[in-house]
């Protein structure tokens, strides 16, 4: 992954301002001394950093949180570097010796860098992917009237498919089509699709686990009814997959006489990918590789929101229990 432009720019800007401020009030000590490098202060200055980043992103796992705090301590050497390169240039001081106060022993340079810079690095550790920010919950208005037909019409194909457990009727689509349509919501930085019906509710909540990468619920046609992605991943990507995976596996199967699979989950060398197939539409899940049984409790409750949703938005019963999915046998 790479950082954006703007966020390299805004790095570079607040380096610039806590790089000029100990210049200026160089060599005063403020009352302190000058402190011996040792690496008993580099793995303090680690455990501050990692204090710092969990109380700002509460969801970040342990892993994350060591990778950040260790870019956290490179970023702060690598300012100290250069303001000792910068005191070699503007005072008769030899190079080895402004480099060293640069790097560990100005304490007032030291302290402002710490502190700073966790809040710096920030915006590059969400788009690196090292800590996981919350999502904020936003209001869900009723559905428009043209996402509604587009649901009912994809529902509506699987049908002439022969899947005759879909739950869905056009009919009935109609029926409960709203009034007067409201203003979708403005989309978050992590989906590019407003939070307006049962199927962008339950992926984003899959979603606020920070492991996953990419959530969303496809169609008999392969195509997507909701979505949420994090970072640069794709769900147009993705989404074509989701019905070869289940089928491939169906071919497999046959040949042993078993019934179709109702869930594909594939360990990858660094992904996980979990695919739940319903009679009418599939849920796909990509995460990192960990072995999450809260994010395996997240797929089976977004199961059941989409069951629900659909059940209430058409007048149908929910097909079938979200947890019959991961017990062996059920």
């Amino acid at each position: 992954m790479e950082i954006s432009g703007r966020v390299a720019r805004q790095i570079l800007l607040f380096s610039l301002i806590v790089l000029i401020i100990p210049m200026i009030v160089f060599p005063e000590l403020f009352g302190t001394q000058l402190a011996k490098a040792s690496l008993l202060n580099a793995l303090y200055e680690l455990v501050f950093y990692g204090c710092v980043l969990y109380f700002l992103n509460r969801g970040a796992r342990l892993m994350q949180l060591v990778q950040a705090a260790g870019l956290c301590l490179v970023y702060r050497l690598a300012l100290g570097v250069v303001l000792g390169l910068l005191i070699a240039a503007m005072y008769p001081m030899q190079l080895t010796v402004a480099v060293t106060l640069g790097m560990s022993s100005y304490i007032p340079a030291i302290l402002l860098q710490m502190i700073a810079t966790p809040f710096i690095l920030k915006p590059a550790f969400k788009e690196l992917n090292l800590v996981a920010i919350p999502q904020r919950r936003q209001p869900v208005p009723p559905a428009r009237p043209a996402e509604t037909h587009d649901a009912a019409r994809s529902i509506a194909v699987s049908k002439e498919r022969g899947y005759s457990e879909a739950p869905a009727t056009t009919k009935s689509v109609e029926a409960s089509t709203p009034v007067e349509p409201t203003r979708a919501p403005a989309a978050t930085p992590t989906s590019t699709q407003s939070d307006t019906n049962g199927f962008d509710r339950a992926v984003r909540y899959i979603g606020e686990n920070g492991s996953v990468q990419m959530a969303a619920v496809v169609d008999a046609e392969g195509l997507l009814l909701g979505h949420f992605s994090r970072g640069d991943v794709e769900a147009e990507d993705w989404a074509p997959f989701a019905l070869s995976l289940v089928e491939n596996n169906q071919g497999i199967v046959s040949h042993m006489g078993w019934s179709a699979p109702k869930r594909v989950d594939l360990m990858l060398a660094d992904q996980r990918v979990v695919v739940a197939a319903e009679a009418a539409w599939s849920l796909m899940v990509v995460s990192e590789r960990v072995v999450d049984d809260v994010l395996r409790i997240r797929i089976n409750q977004g199961l059941e929101m989409i069951r629900k949703y659909l059940a209430e938005r058409y007048g149908e019963e929910p097909v079938g229990n979200a947890e019959r999915i991961y017990v062996p046998g059920a």
